[in-house]
């Protein structure tokens, strides 16, 4: 017969753990035999290393890390609200770009409606030496030419050897007769002195009678016959030096040797005052570069050993300069129809081309010239100026909406537009110094 089995005599077969082997342990002894503590088998890696935390330095670093932040957000926020602040206006100031080529004429003092303009005077001097064949005495006049002038109406004949004084008694005649215009009246009525250039010749030898340029002259024959008006009227004055005028021993030197040493001379003498016209010019004031005059003065030769001969000159530069604001204004009465004399500037004067009327003035003594005649060639930039300090002012702390209004009282402005500020600003700084003011020029 068959075995039969209770439900609790099935049980499920289980799995037999392994027993592990204790750990064994063993105790220490010190040197006393007192039992020092169980002893581990385990390495120091197995064992580990127990790290102890300071919960305040902790805390600490936090703390400073959170105030950095802060610091940071807070100079952030300073700074963008300080840019912020700051409102910026584009102004389009008027402006005109005329095709000029025409000529004018400055005048070293002042007139109405005219052009005026001042020297620039920069000398310098140099030397060069050459050889000398020897000495030969020589007796030879100075001679030059003189601006003769004539300051009241009606001309006036001066016959041929007519005197001419200097202030130290130094007499000159001119070789031929000539007319001296009287003076006649400009557009504003003042009276122009008239004027005629004549070539003279000193009435004895000697070096003494090479008179530098601006020497000034009477006529002492009108003195001496009373006729008193004429010789209050009329005068001259040398515009060049005189030369020539030598009485004694002369270094001989071959004329193609001297010529090249001149020449080597000249040029480096002009080298050196172009370079100084930079430094030397007054702030402000419009020069050309072709405006430039230089003469060249022989001055007294000295023997160098038994046959070198030192040379010497002198070379002055000579340049008008024209006031910046006064040369735009002239410019632009001369050229734009519309305009009526308010200020204004020109932005690109380098790019004009400047000549002189006369070729030769380049190379006279300017300073004593009645007047300038050149010609200008060129597109001036010319922008009408306006008051920023003022405008920054009259807008400071109003709406915005104001802007209008305000402009209408400053002329020189096309118009000007708010370009930059917070946009929940709607009104201009209270300070001026935060209306920011860039300038722009409109497409025509």
């Amino acid at each position: 017969m068959a075995q039969k089995w209770n439900l609790q005599d099935i049980r499920p077969a289980e799995v037999k753990k392994r027993r592990q082997p204790p750990e064994k342990t063993e105790t220490r002894k010190d040197n006393n035999n007192s039992v020092v503590g169980p002893s581990s088998n385990k390495t120091d890696d197995e064992i580990g290393t127990i790290v102890i935390k300071d919960k305040n330095k902790k805390s600490r670093f936090n703390f400073m890390a959170i105030v950095a932040v802060v610091v940071l957000l807070v100079g952030a926020i300073f700074g963008l609200s300080m840019f912020l602040s700051k409102t910026t206006l584009t102004v389009y100031p008027e402006f005109r770009e005329p095709n000029v080529n025409a000529e004018f004429t400055a005048y070293p003092d002042k007139r109405q409606n005219a052009l005026t303009y001042e020297i620039l005077t920069i000398e310098e001097t140099g030397e060069r030496q050459v050889s000398a064949s020897g000495q030969e005495h020589v007796e030879e006049q100075a001679s030059g030419f003189i601006e003769i002038i004539k300051t009241t109406p009606g001309s006036e004949r001066l016959i041929k050897n007519t005197r001419f004084r200097s202030p130290d008694g130094l007499v000159f005649r001119i070789q031929e007769s000539v007319v001296v215009p009287g003076a006649l009246k400009d557009g504003s009525g003042a009276l122009v002195p008239g004027t005629i250039r004549a070539e003279v010749f000193a009435d004895d030898i000697g070096q003494e009678y090479n008179l530098p340029a601006g020497t000034s002259f009477d006529v002492p024959g009108f003195k001496e016959s009373n006729l008193n008006e004429l010789y209050e009227s009329i005068h001259a004055e040398n515009r060049e030096a005189f030369s020539g005028g030598f009485n004694g021993p002369r270094f001989i030197i071959d004329d193609n040797e001297l010529s090249t040493a001149e020449q080597s001379l000249q040029m480096e003498l002009r080298d050196k005052l172009l370079a100084k016209i930079e430094s030397e010019k007054p702030a402000d004031f419009v020069a050309f570069e072709d405006a430039v005059a230089l003469t060249y003065n022989d001055l007294p030769s000295v023997q160098y050993g038994d046959n070198l001969v030192t040379i010497k000159q002198q070379a002055v530069l000579q340049l008008p300069l024209f006031k910046h604001g006064d040369f735009a204004q002239f410019l632009a009465s001369e050229t734009i129809t519309t305009y009526s004399g308010e200020p204004v500037r020109i932005r690109n004067v380098e790019e004009l081309n400047f000549s002189y009327t006369n070729p030769e003035t380049s190379s006279s003594y300017i300073a004593n010239l009645p007047s300038v005649n050149f010609s200008i060639v060129g597109k001036p930039l010319i922008v009408w100026e306006y008051d920023s300090a003022q405008l920054q002012t009259d807008l400071a702390g109003k709406p915005l909406t104001a802007l209008s209004t305000v402009m209408s009282g400053h002329i020189g402005i096309d118009s000007a537009v708010v370009t930059g500020k917070p946009f929940w600003k709607r009104s201009f700084p209270d300070e001026a110094k935060d209306i920011v003011i860039v300038e722009e020029l409109k497409d025509k």
